[in-house]
């Protein structure tokens, strides 16, 4: 029995003692790691945890993963140093959990996340932090409650960092378009399934490149409806999520959007940053291209070099070869041929000493 004890309490020693060398954030988890999946698409490291009852943010996975999948989980809340290690992070997958805080910070280290999901949680605002992003370009926040997002814009440092391309606030509860400032870059908005009573022409404005909309399920008036249909037509986009309206109203009733859309400041300035953004692509683009023809001008110039030294240090050789060449001796000559060539009084390079 006390041998029993012993052995017990030993256990117990071994087992604290293990759980102490393990390092941060990995006691408990043995099992989780084994069952994230790793991957290489296109050659970017893939770790894919999903539906795996996490309660946060795992931190026994490699520091390198590209694209992390955290779908399908159980985390409530998004700590500060959630990311620190991952910062090489550039697509995020936290579809389908139940965040409904984020601390400040939590996105700051990932300055290279091109795309983040965070769809069908429980937040009630969209973290501004993430609009500095410098290389987000897709973001999906769909099927949230953002009651708090209108208050939260106002004080929203715009024109934002983050370069959209495509936001996605679906069914979000949405009374208008969140006012994100000039958005140059943005082609495509789904605002579907909100109650969108209150659509100005201002906000459209910004998205002076806009090339799809989805409104389908929303609750946008016949004038709004006309508006945001001339207003895609004027721009070349799109109309085909946009609900069609049934009775053309009147100018007076209903102003065509052109003034307060294609004329406006806000649309002239969207405008010049999209050409701007344009103009700095080509101009990195002729300045890559010349750095390439100056490098391989250089490749070719020391390889002339290195050839024209190689020929002369050729000749030098060739040379010291013929120096080394011993000098051409007379043939020898016997006495008796040498006295018969004196008698005929010729030189021996005359006499026939064949």
């Amino acid at each position: 029995m006390e041998l029993y004890a012993v052995a017990v309490v030993l256990l117990a020693l071994i087992t604290i003692k293990f759980k102490m060398m393990m390092p941060f954030g990995y006691a408990g988890v043995v099992q989780d790691e084994r069952k994230c999946q790793y991957f290489r698409p296109s050659r970017m490291l893939k770790i894919r945890c999903f539906d795996m009852n996490l309660k946060e943010v795992p931190q026994f996975l490699k520091s390198s993963v590209e694209i992390l999948d955290l779908a399908f989980n159980r985390i409530k809340k998004l700590k500060h140093n959630s990311f620190e290690r991952y910062t090489s992070i550039k697509i995020l997958v936290l579809y389908e959990n139940k965040i409904q805080s984020v601390e400040p910070g939590t996105f700051a280290p990932l300055t290279s996340m091109e795309e983040i999901d965070l769809s069908n949680n429980a937040l009630v605002t969209i973290p501004l932090e993430i609009f500095q992003l410098p290389s987000l370009r897709n973001l999906y926040v769909d099927s949230n409650e953002l009651f708090n997002l209108e208050r939260d814009l106002q004080g929203l440092d715009t024109p934002i960092q983050a370069p959209l391309e495509y936001l996605n606030v679906a069914d979000c509860g949405l009374e208008s378009l969140p006012n994100l400032g000039v958005l140059p870059k943005l082609w495509q908005i789904n605002a579907s399934s909100n109650p969108l009573t209150e659509l100005t022409m201002d906000t459209l404005a910004n998205m002076c490149n806009l090339r799809t909309m989805d409104l389908t399920k929303t609750e946008i008036n016949d004038c709004a409806c006309q508006q945001v249909n001339r207003y895609l037509r004027y721009v070349g986009a799109s109309a085909k999520f946009v609900p069609i309206c049934m009775d053309i109203l009147d100018s007076n009733v209903c102003p065509d959007p052109y003034n307060t859309t294609i004329d406006s400041v806000e649309f002239q300035s969207c405008k010049s940053e999209a050409e701007l953004a344009k103009a700095l692509s080509w101009r990195w683009l002729i300045i890559a291209a010349a750095a390439a023809l100056v490098a391989l001008v250089l490749i070719w110039y020391c390889y002339q070099r290195r050839a024209k030294k190689k020929k002369p240090r050729a000749k030098a050789k060739s040379k010291s070869k013929a120096k080394a060449l011993p000098a051409k001796q007379q043939p020898l000559v016997s006495p008796t041929l040498a006295l018969k060539c004196h008698n005929d009084r010729t030189t021996l390079q005359d006499c026939d000493c064949a």
